[in-house]
């Protein structure tokens, strides 16, 4: 959100991540397309707290209600004299009164689930069995969550590099670690509330376009559909993905189970379908977060 907080009286500051968000804002004006950054202010007031988040806010509006030549100035690298209209002062004022601090309650179920993919990325193994472990584990006790779902095929797949879906996850510090799988969690929330909207867009005559400097959050969201589209016209898809993206042989034991545990999700044998016997999202958050700060790397003997 803040990639114009800099002097803006010097272009040798403008880095491509600046220029590029420049450029997308501007498009987005001249085409009267709305930014919607609330995802990333949730993240800020989770780590910063409310009053920052506020503040991003109002720095955030006047960015994007700024004249939209000074953006395409600033994303073509163009030195202009104008810039300095757009400095930001450190603690301007803030016309919203928004409680970013309110739990998400899809941000703590996609939390469970990357901490039990870290843990079992932890344990270490063939890929197969990790993933087929998971599954077993969401079938018979959690849910099936398509962006964490992803995001676990992509962390135990051979095809797929793993570097920076779980920053720190070895760290000495397993607070880093931690921090690092709720850094995650943060993309997996974003792409959750953006198929959320796309969902709805056909009803509100919208078309909702995720947008990210992330590759890998981009590699997770175009694969959500081969979880949510149950279409036979598109099951030799779902097997070349599967295959090509993640090295599961769609003949393979694996890729059957994942398969029918999917289309077994509304079984009411599922510990997942039966309310009153569930885990709370506490419980499995205190016994995830356990986990990953008790790892400590094994000593060479």
């Amino acid at each position: 959100m803040s990639f114009l907080y800099i002097n803006l009286g010097n272009t040798a500051n403008f880095t491509d991540e600046v220029r590029i968000a420049a450029g997308v804002l501007a498009f987005s004006q001249c085409c009267e397309i709305i930014i919607e950054p609330n995802i990333a202010l949730y993240e800020v007031a989770a780590k910063s707290g409310n009053k920052v988040a506020n503040n991003e806010v109002s720095k955030f509006r006047l960015i994007d209600n700024c004249n939209p030549r000074i953006l395409a100035d600033i994303a073509l690298g163009y030195p202009a004299n104008n810039l300095k209209s757009l400095t930001i002062p450190n603690n301007i004022s803030s016309n919203e009164d928004i409680d970013f601090t309110v739990p998400l309650k899809i941000w703590r179920r996609n939390y469970v689930l990357a901490l039990k993919v870290a843990a079992l990325a932890l344990e270490g193994g063939r890929m197969e069995i990790l993933t087929e472990k998971l599954f077993d584990w969401m079938y018979s006790t959690y849910l099936f969550i398509a962006p964490s779902t992803i995001l676990a095929l992509c962390y135990f797949s051979p095809n797929s590099p793993k570097r920076g879906l779980f920053k720190k996850i070895k760290s000495s510090n397993r607070e880093l670690a931690i921090e690092g799988i709720k850094n995650a969690t943060w993309d997996l929330t974003l792409i959750h509330e953006w198929i959320k909207n796309v969902r709805n867009q056909s009803k509100k005559n919208t078309i909702n376009i995720l947008g990210s400097l992330d590759k890998k959050l981009h590699t997770i969201a175009r694969n959500i559909f081969v979880f949510m589209d149950n279409e036979e016209l598109i099951d030799t898809y779902r097997c070349e993905i599967f295959e090509r993206q993640w090295g599961i042989n769609p003949n393979s034991h694996l890729y059957s189970k994942i398969t029918q545990y999917y289309s077994d999700s509304e079984n009411s044998d599922r510990l997942a379908n039966r309310v009153h016997d569930q885990p709370t999202i506490d419980d499995l958050i205190l016994i995830g977060e356990h986990e990953i700060r008790k790892w400590r790397p094994r000593k060479c003997s």
